[in-house]
């Protein structure tokens, strides 16, 4: 163990050795003092982008495809690796230990690529999807995201109620649309956004909501976590109601396109706005009328257990 200098100590050697006692106590310093917190997290992101960067020079020379799989496979085993590094030991109630890596693929073109830098846990009935990762790697996809799209970057801080982010987070094959916001209570230091919405690939129209998302920042870490709920949510006969009306308006514009013409008449366009706007209007109908009823409870319960998760308990 190498002794820490005090200044009384340093005081006492002044009036012998003014410049060892001084040089002692710099190296002293120098072998006591941690590494920089975000250094693993620069590495990480520079590494990361690196990888981006060989493997589209790599497609851009003609790679064969079976080369550019492995290239891309032994790239994201080694940021997974580099990832867990930088989060440190992961444990969740319910999900397993052994975490996939996001994204699923380092270049465009497929399903999973282009998604943000994480581990992924889940269940085995994948019912429920853990992500986590850092602001500063996430703040750096978010930059990378931009760049390539052309746009301004998005703060982090935006991205945890936004449905396009929460999607490339925790779904499998759908997007998530919110219906509303659930009042979670933040402990002091964590933002959390509390989401209960639906997973599909359609249109979600009249579907009443049955997944939730939380998604939580504290101390730079950020986890995001979707679970199953498909009994929670219940119709609302009023909401259904206002979906109806926006249908009937659709149905009636379908109906007067002339046959054969399809999506070539102007009301096929107006047709699919009806429905668009119904879908809106059943979703506001639901947030402000779920709150009242009487399954409502269970559901913020349900988010506040899977908060419980997220802060390790």
């Amino acid at each position: 163990m190498h002794p820490i200098v005090t200044l009384g100590h340093a005081m006492r050697c002044l009036k012998v050795r003014l410049t060892l006692c001084l040089t002692l106590a710099l190296l002293a310093g120098a072998l006591i003092a941690p590494a920089r917190a975000g250094e693993a997290e620069d590495a990480y992101i520079v590494t990361r982008n690196r990888y981006v960067a060989a493997i589209a020079a790599a497609i851009k020379s003609g790679i064969p495809d079976q080369k550019l799989y492995k290239m891309d496979e032994q790239a994201r085993a080694d940021l997974k690796k580099r990832l867990a590094t930088v989060l440190g030991p992961q444990s969740f109630k319910g999900v397993g230990r052994t975490p996939t890596f996001s994204p699923g693929a380092l270049y465009s073109g497929e399903l999973e690529s282009g998604r943000p830098d994480g581990l992924l846990f889940q269940d085995e009935a994948d019912t429920t999807r853990i992500f986590v990762s850092t602001a500063p790697i996430l703040t750096n996809w978010l930059a990378e995201d931009a760049k390539a799209s052309g746009r301004r970057p998005l703060s982090l801080m935006s991205q945890l109620s936004d449905d396009g982010f929460l999607t490339e987070a925790v779904s499998s094959d759908a997007a998530f649309t919110a219906y509303m916001r659930l009042p979670l209570t933040a402990q002091e230091g964590e933002t959390v956004v509390a989401l209960f919405g639906v997973f599909t690939q359609d249109d979600p129209t009249d579907l009443p909501p049955r997944s939730l998302i939380v998604a939580r920042l504290a101390k730079d870490r950020v986890t995001v976590a979707t679970v199953d709920a498909p009994g929670a949510g219940k119709d609302i006969p009023a909401c259904t109601k206002v979906w109806r009306s926006y249908q009937a308006k659709a149905n009636k514009l379908f109906a007067a396109i002339p046959k054969g013409k399809g999506a070539e008449d102007p009301q096929w366009d107006e047709a699919q706005t009806a429905l668009t706007e119904g879908g809106t209007a059943y979703r506001k109908c639901y947030a402000e009328e779920a709150p009242k009823l009487s399954f409502y409870p269970a559901v913020v319960k349900r988010a506040e257990g899977l908060l419980s998760t997220l802060r390790g308990k």
